[in-house]
C-alpha cells in the first residue's frame, strides 16, 4: 500500500561527491546512481508522480514531474553528468524544490543527497530552517541521505531530518547496501491473516506477531520482549539477514501526532533488539508510518 502519492529526488553532482568510497572502491557520485537506478527497477508502480532533479551545481529538470514509467526514468537518468563537479547551492536547490511543492497535491516524500555543505548567499535561509518551513507549507517528508563528515555538515543534515515527523537521516552506506531503506518511506505491506500451507520447500525462519502497545505508549512489555528475544537469536544465527520493522498507532489524536508515536514505538523495538542481541548497525530497519495499517477497525475503544 502506498504511503506517498509524489515522489521527488534532489540529486548531488556537486564536487564534494567526487570522493572514494572506503569500501567499494567507487565515487560517492558514481554510488549515488547505481542506487538510485536499482530502487527505480525496483519501485513497484503504484500510481506515483515522480521528479527527479539535479540541484548542483545547478538546478536542472531530469525527469520533471510526472507518472512513474521506469523505462522512462532509466532513460532520463543519463541527463546526470558523468562526473560531479562544482559548487552546492542547498539552500538555491530548496527554493527551486518549492516551486515544483506549489504544482503538486496530496502526500510528498523528498529524497535528498547530502552532505550538510551549502554556498552561502545572501537572503538564503538555512537548510535546516528551510525544510522546516516547507514541511509546515506542504505535506512533505523530507528523506536525506547523508554522506556528512564533519561536525558542521552532520548537525545540519540532522537538522534538515527533523523537518517534521515523518521526516529521517538514512545513513548513505546504509542506503546503498539495503534497498528497503530507500523503498520504505513510499509503501507499506497490508497486514493480513494467512494459512501456512506446508510443501517441498520451505523457508526456515522464526514466527514473530504483531508487538502491541498500550495506548498511547510506545513501552514494551515482557511477553513482547520475549518474542523479540527469540528474533535476536535468530538474526544472531543467520548473519546475512534483517529485519524491518514498521511502526503504526491507531486513529485517535493528530496524523502528526501519531507519526510521531508511531516512530517512538518502532525505536522502541529496535532500540531492544539492537542492544540485547548486540546487533550491528542495519541489521534492523526501522519505518513508521502513523494510523495507516490498522490491526482492527478503529470502531470503537
Amino acid at each position: 500500500v502506498r504511503t506517498a502519492d509524489n515522489v521527488i529526488i534532489l540529486v548531488d553532482a556537486s564536487s564534494s561527491m567526487d570522493f572514494s568510497h572506503r569500501k567499494f572502491k567507487k565515487t560517492n557520485y558514481e554510488l549515488q546512481k547505481e542506487a538510485l537506478a536499482a530502487g527505480n527497477s525496483r519501485l513497484p508502480d503504484l500510481g506515483y508522480n515522480v521528479g527527479i532533479y539535479n540541484f548542483s551545481p545547478d538546478w536542472k529538470e531530469i525527469y520533471p514531474m510526472q507518472k512513474f514509467d521506469a523505462a522512462k526514468v532509466a532513460e532520463a537518468m543519463k541527463q546526470l553528468p558523468a562526473k560531479p563537479s562544482g559548487r552546492t547551492p542547498l539552500a538555491a536547490g530548496l527554493d527551486k524544490l518549492e516551486g515544483v511543492l506549489k504544482g503538486v497535491s496530496g502526500k510528498t516524500v523528498v529524497y535528498i543527497f547530502s552532505d550538510g555543505g551549502w554556498e552561502q548567499a545572501a537572503g538564503k535561509r538555512d537548510p535546516g530552517d528551510k525544510t522546516a518551513e516547507l514541511a509546515r507549507k506542504y505535506n512533505v517528508c523530507f528523506i536525506v541521505i547523508s554522506y556528512a563528515m564533519d561536525p558542521d555538515g552532520t548537525k545540519r543534515v540532522k537538522d534538515m531530518g527533523k523537518a517534521n515527523a515523518c521526516s529521517r537521516v538514512i545513513p548513505f552506506d546504509s542506503y546503498i547496501t539495503n534497498p528497503y531503506y530507500a523503498l520504505g518511506p513510499l509503501f507499506y505491506t497490508m497486514s493480513v491473516k494467512t494459512e501456512e500451507i506446508i510443501s517441498k520447500k520451505k523457508a526456515v525462519g522464526v514466527k514473530v506477531g504483531d508487538i502491541h502497545f498500550d495506548y498511547d505508549t510506545f513501552t514494551l512489555k515482557a511477553q513482547e520482549k520475549e518474542e523479540l528475544n527469540q528474533l535476536g537469536k535468530f538474526l544472531q544465527d543467520n548473519p546475512k539477514t534483517f529485519v524491518a520493522v514498521q511502526g503504526f498507532t491507531d486513529n485517535r489524536g493528530t496524523p502528526e501526532y501519531n507519526m510521531k508515536l508511531s516512530r517512538e514505538r518502532a525505536e522502541a523495538v529496535t532500540d531492544y533488539l539492537m542492544k540485547n542481541s548486540k546487533l550491528d548497525s542495519g541489521r534492523v530497519v526501522t519505518m513508521w508510518y502513523g494510523e495507516a495499517n490498522p490491526v482492527a477497525a478503529n470502531d470503537s475503544a
